[in-house]
């Protein structure tokens, strides 16, 4: 069932309850039937930033369709990624990434919504986005004839190629080349272990940038997951510049 028949369904369902009360209650009830992620999946890199409760989100690629499971430590919010997957698990990468979700409007979800959850929620669809968006790379790059899996050295060469294309707001230069990558690991299944750190620890991007450099490892061809550690020992200083970067930065 696509998309916009899925939508539809919900909508009819919720316009049955003309009390908010009521909705919360389907809400909740709607959260008893997630699919609960596996206990292996509990881990912080599948925390969603930005919601109130904890809520820990996972997916999976299989012949060209995403599959989510998930699981939260509050009801309501439970039920609000309970609806997202209904909505978006089994699609497309495309589809995802082109989908409206203008039933969230429509249900009144947007309006009744505390702004803290309707925060989460919002943060909730961005993470399925930036899934989808990781694996419609992985399936640009399954090109016949580019299924031989790379070496640790290709592989190396690439997630740093990436990572160069990943530049701090502060600081007009890619976070390679300014010194915030501290470690690049690669594990004979291909799990990728980055050590990384921020030019400060209230940098704006704080949450955003690992985040960002974690999807974008993650969509590379060979990868199988990444595990990606932000610390501050040591901290970052100036001297951890590139010659490129000094260069660049008119300091050499």
């Amino acid at each position: 069932m696509g998309i916009d028949e899925i939508e539809v369904q919900i909508i009819q369902e919720f316009s049955v309850f003309e009390d908010w009360m009521d909705k919360y209650n389907y809400l909740i009830e709607l959260g008893k039937d997630l699919k609960v992620i596996d206990e292996k999946y509990k881990v912080q890199n599948n925390l969603i930033n930005g919601c109130q409760s904890r809520v820990w989100l996972h997916a999976e690629y299989n012949e060209g369709k995403v599959f989510f499971s998930a699981d939260s430590d509050a009801v309501i919010t439970k039920g609000l990624v309970s609806l997202m997957i209904r909505v978006l698990d089994g699609q497309s990468p495309d589809d995802i990434l082109n989908a409206e979700l203008g039933f969230l409007e429509k249900i009144g979800l947007k309006e009744h919504l505390s702004p803290a959850r309707s925060n989460g929620l919002t943060s909730m669809v961005k993470q399925m986005k930036l899934f989808a968006l990781a694996f419609k790379a992985k399936q640009r790059d399954s090109i016949p004839g580019d299924g031989v899996p790379l070496g640790k050295k290709e592989l190396e060469e690439k997630i740093i190629t990436e990572l160069k294309s990943v530049y701090d707001p502060e600081i007009p230069v890619n976070i390679y080349e300014i010194g915030l990558i501290y470690k690049i690991q690669i594990d004979d299944d291909f799990m990728v272990h980055i050590l990384m750190t921020l030019t400060t620890p209230n940098c704006p991007v704080a949450e955003s940038l690992p985040a960002e450099v974690r999807e974008k490892i993650k969509a590379l061809h060979g990868v199988k997951d990444v595990d990606l550690e932000l610390t501050f020992e040591p901290p970052w200083e100036m001297d951890m510049l590139s010659d490129e970067a000094k260069l660049e930065l008119g300091i050499l």
